[in-house]
């Protein structure tokens, strides 16, 4: 498994206070028992026997929901549930300010908005801005999440094609999330990577996921 694809240490601290607090609940005490429940939970939910093996994205939501179930944590059992398709939310909205930053479009204007809208209207997605500040809106059912990523994904490596050479565009084309894209008067395209460039995009981008009733 790749660094990128293993849990955090953070992630790691949460999945240890998760497990104490099912062990709690549902009465195991010894070291052995507490070691067999987790190696039971993780084979059960993501069908993996060790940590160093969980992904951080799936696997793990599914092996925290089961914690916080057996701790009588619905709450939480019920954000982490919803986890897949709040990470893609996110996801859509860091590939919509990427395609901004590659088109030269200033967030929060209207051409930003309207090139943004043009995209989105290919998923069939409603859509919108705030003729106050701009920010952009979408009402998105969860079966169209992935479709609209991917959809903004193609047309964000459209946009790198044409400003790269294709010896340079291979090191480039993939979607990197912390990547940040500037536009050079002299040509081309700099990028750079920054794990904090879009901690405050929900501001601007609003993603609405629409359940059915």
């Amino acid at each position: 498994m790749s660094r990128q694809t293993k849990i955090t240490q953070k992630q790691r601290l949460a999945f240890f206070r998760a497990h104490h607090a099912a062990c709690v609940n549902l009465g195991y005490s010894t070291t052995e028992e507490r070691e067999e429940y987790r190696k039971r939970v993780m084979r059960e939910e993501a069908g993996k026997d060790h940590l160093a093996d969980l992904g951080r994205t799936g696997e793990f939501d599914k092996v925290m929901k089961r914690f916080a179930e057996d701790a009588g944590d619905y709450e939480t059992a019920c954000r982490f549930a919803i986890g897949d398709d709040a990470r893609k939310a996110a996801l859509i909205r860091i590939c919509c300010a990427q395609v901004m930053q590659l088109k030269g479009c200033p967030a929060g204007s209207s051409e930003a908005t309207d090139y943004l809208a043009g995209i989105v209207e290919q998923a069939r997605v409603p859509c919108g801005r705030n003729l106050t500040d701009y920010s952009f809106w979408m009402d998105v059912s969860p079966d169209s999440l992935t479709l609209l990523f991917q959809i903004l994904d193609t047309h964000r490596r459209r946009l790198l094609r044409g400003l790269l050479d294709g010896r340079t565009l291979r090191a480039f084309l993939g979607f990197d999330p912390h990547a940040r894209y500037e536009l050079p008067s002299t040509g081309g395209v700099r990028v750079c990577y920054d794990p904090n460039a879009y901690a405050d995009i929900s501001a601007s981008i609003h993603i609405n996921i629409r359940r059915a009733s």
